[in-house]
């Protein structure tokens, strides 16, 4: 099965310069607390695929479930999820699929390469189940995670000028549109290296249309 999750942390942590030489005996590995930041940033991507590129989000989808005979029913998902909270009542993507925390519970502070990429307690918070849920998520909620990020957006410039004036240099938020463009970039980038995406099975195609997703 496809792993998207691990595809984007992993690439994320790249571009953040790890893994890097950690301990005593200097071994490659990842800080807990920086994976744990990679994989909620999953989330928030997989949530923004869902709201401003649908159909993407739907043939992610159709690439994680490849190997089944038959399209996932994200319809009985979906009807059931949203009538409990988190789901029915989260005004984020975190909120609604809270990611697990591998520094609070995970029993070592640092977290070896090969941990990362096959150990059963690194793989379990990055697992496609998560994203496929942020997927979801979003495709069920693009105004709320549009007024999430416009939140966000709001709040992130009103401190600028704070944070400047202390001498530290933040980077603004994206706009919207901006962001999309980036969430699928990722995407593309994934079928260079990876393959590409397949096209969306009719039942999964007939469940986004019963459920009023803007596909």
């Amino acid at each position: 099965m496809s792993n998207f999750a691990l595809y984007f942390a992993s690439g994320l942590l790249r571009e953040l310069g790890w893994p890097r030489r950690l301990g005593m005996f200097k071994r490659e590995g990842y800080d807990a607390s920086i994976v744990d930041d990679a994989v909620a940033q999953s989330i928030d991507w997989g949530a923004a695929l869902g709201a401003g590129r649908p159909r993407l989000a739907l043939q992610m989808i159709a690439e994680m479930f490849r190997e089944r005979d038959d399209a996932p029913d994200v319809k009985l998902f979906v009807d059931g999820a949203s009538e409990r909270p988190p789901w029915s009542t989260a005004s984020s993507p975190q909120e609604a699929v809270p990611p697990l925390q591998l520094a609070k519970h995970f029993w070592k502070s640092t977290i070896s390469v090969a941990d990362f990429q096959y150990g059963p307690w690194c793989l379990l918070p990055m697992d496609q189940v998560l994203l496929s849920r942020a997927l979801l998520w979003g495709l069920s909620n693009p105004d709320r995670f549009e007024a999430w990020h416009s939140s966000n957006l709001a709040h992130t410039e009103s401190g600028l000028p704070t944070y400047r004036s202390a001498g530290l240099e933040v980077d603004p938020l994206p706009t919207l549109p901006q962001w999309f463009e980036d969430c699928e970039q990722i995407v593309r980038d994934y079928e260079r290296a990876v393959r590409p995406l397949p096209s969306i099975p009719p039942r999964l195609l007939a469940d986004a249309e019963t459920l009023g997703w803007r596909v």
